[in-house]
């Protein structure tokens, strides 16, 4: 299972009304920069020798080895392209040759893992690594993982990282990183790396005589896997078909991994969702559910077929491959610059003061006060360095709800000197809105789809509604693109709330301004419901701020 989705799983599970995640800043890494050359350099301990001029012959020779060096330099960065795609900052640190090789190896039947080199700095700690396993690749049908990642420090304790790995065809060669926002408090600490347990997993496909253009709920026994039953909901959205899917294990602990889904294909091509699913949610009995969208043109198109897709382990070693190393972050020290800022921000009411920025070879991470659990009414963060525009955004969300941390990678041609302008840029405004009072009078309820246009907030708004199942579909939308959506729908029942369940999930910044809150067991005839926010969205809304000169 993708491991993103795994971690975001957990907010879409309370029935409560909540402000969901914006998911997009989640996705948002940050990482940095170069030292200023203005900067002051630590002071000499007088104890210090001092070291003789060089001779003309010896300066020459440096000269040339260090001119030799820099292909092998590149060469070693060019080796990592296929996992550092976002990831410029430890390219960056590659290139200009701050990484700290390791070069140790540990082989377990026959599967090797290589820990090649540190990249380590005051903002983040990164270790490249290779898996070898002289075993089948993607190109066969295996594709490998490794089930846990572990980093304790010098006393012990663990370090919350996370993982990637990916195939390098060029070099026939698994290539990782661990990367972890940590760093030694000494310049030189050892740490404990630990890889645990490597399986081989294989993409399975299974047929299904699924028809959603009726509707209704459709049941498949499985059987086989570790999977017992698929059960699937279709219902339509405006232009999309909504499949809400609910996978039965007989092996419950498959569902962290195996990452069960719908796909649908024209012959042999794959046809594309119409929108970001969700998956891995569990229901009220603890089952892995999933939601994914389609075009409804695009299952209409002949001839289409349906199939359940997950991963199946084919193979497994297990055991620890152990590390001990000692990292070492004194070649970037030089490189690395803190500045206190105190710059407040003020938008719509909502305030934010940036309270740091700390400057380091492979990236930029800026610290923001905020009221607690406030967020300020934009997507989407990116850094200006004299002209360049560094990829970022928000990292390390509701750590400490009254802080925000932002990361900026550094790309390897930007340097940051003393005279380099710097300015943070807000885009895209969001704006939770609060001022829809009134209620939405939904009339004649039956299993026949009715609608009704109401204002919220000054925009107009498609209702559809009707009874499916013994319960209450609400599905509401918007033609005017400024209108970001609603969050959640409620009833009132004399003096409780009465809070519907969200069976789709947005992402705010998407362009998808449809939602549909289901009320189970509703056998009424008329209902009226009320909003508790809505969202108003303006892409090309932008703050920016100088924070140097």
């Amino acid at each position: 299972m993708d491991k993103t989705e795994t971690k975001l799983t957990p907010f879409l599970n309370d029935d409560t009304t909540v402000d969901y995640p914006d998911f997009d800043a989640m996705w948002e890494r940050l990482e940095s920069q170069l030292p200023e050359p203005g900067t002051p350099l630590l002071p000499v301990p007088p104890e210090t020798k001092k070291r003789k001029p060089l001779r003309k012959a010896a300066a020459i020779g440096a000269l040339a080895a260090l001119l030799a060096a820099a292909p092998v330099v590149a060469a070693v960065a060019n080796r990592w392209d296929t996992i550092l795609s976002y990831k410029d900052g430890i390219r960056s640190a590659l290139e200009q040759g701050l990484g700290q090789t390791i070069g140790q190896a540990v082989t377990r039947e026959n599967v090797t893992i290589t820990v090649d080199t540190a990249v380590v700095d005051e903002n983040r700690t990164a270790l490249l690594f290779t898996l070898n396993t002289r075993d089948k690749t993607p190109e066969e049908g295996y594709f490998f993982n490794i089930e846990e990642v572990e980093m304790k420090d010098a006393n012990g304790l663990p370090v919350e990282g996370w993982q990637q790995l990916n195939w390098d065809p060029a070099t026939q060669t698994w290539r990782g990183y661990f990367e972890a926002a940590w760093a030694p408090s000494e310049v030189s600490s050892n740490v404990m790396l630990t890889f645990r347990n490597v399986k081989a997993i294989s993409p399975v496909e299974r047929e299904l005589s699924l028809n959603p253009m009726e509707e209704k709920e459709q049941s498949f026994d499985i059987l086989q896997d570790g999977i017992r039953q698929l059960t699937v909901k279709p219902f339509t959205q405006g232009d999309k078909m909504m499949l809400n899917s609910t996978v039965v294990f007989d092996q419950p602990e498959l569902k962290d991994w195996i990452y069960p889904r719908i796909g649908v294909f024209h012959g042999d091509t794959r046809v594309r969702e119409a929108g970001i699913g969700v998956s891995g949610k569990p229901d009220d009995n603890g089952n892995y559910t999933g939601q994914q969208s389609f075009l409804v043109s695009d299952l209409k198109q002949e001839p289409v077929a349906y199939k359940l897709l997950y991963d199946k382990e084919v193979k497994r070693i297990n055991g620890d491959w152990t590390f001990n190393l000692q990292l070492d972050k004194q070649r970037m020290e030089s490189g690395t610059v803190k500045r206190e800022l105190n710059i407040p921000l003020e938008y719509l009411g909502k305030k934010m003061t940036l309270t740091q920025m700390i400057t380091t070879p492979t990236q930029v991470r800026i610290k923001a006060s905020n009221e607690r659990y406030a967020r300020f009414p934009f997507m989407s963060y990116s850094l200006e360095v004299d002209g360049t525009v560094l990829r970022g955004g928000i990292a390390d969300a509701h750590t400490n709800p009254e802080e925000t941390v932002f990361r900026f990678e550094i790309p390897p041609a930007v340097r940051i000197n003393a005279n380099s302008s710097i300015t943070f840029v807000a885009k895209h405004e969001r704006v939770e809105r609060t001022n829809a009072k009134a209620p939405i009078p939904l009339r004649e309820i039956s299993e026949e789809k009715k609608t009704i246009t109401t204002d919220v907030g000054g925009y107009s708004v498609l209702w559809t509604y009707y009874r499916k199942d013994g319960s209450l579909y609400v599905q509401s939308e918007s033609a005017e693109a400024e209108f970001g959506g609603v969050n959640q729908t409620y009833m009132i029942n004399g003096e409780t709330r009465e809070i519907g369940k969200k069976i789709t999930y947005g992402f705010g910044g998407d362009g998808n301004n449809q939602a549909t809150d289901v009320y189970e067991g509703f056998a009424g005839k008329d209902a009226d419901i009320y909003i508790f926010w809505y969202y108003t969205e303006d892409p090309d809304k932008e703050l920016r701020t100088v924070l140097i000169p």
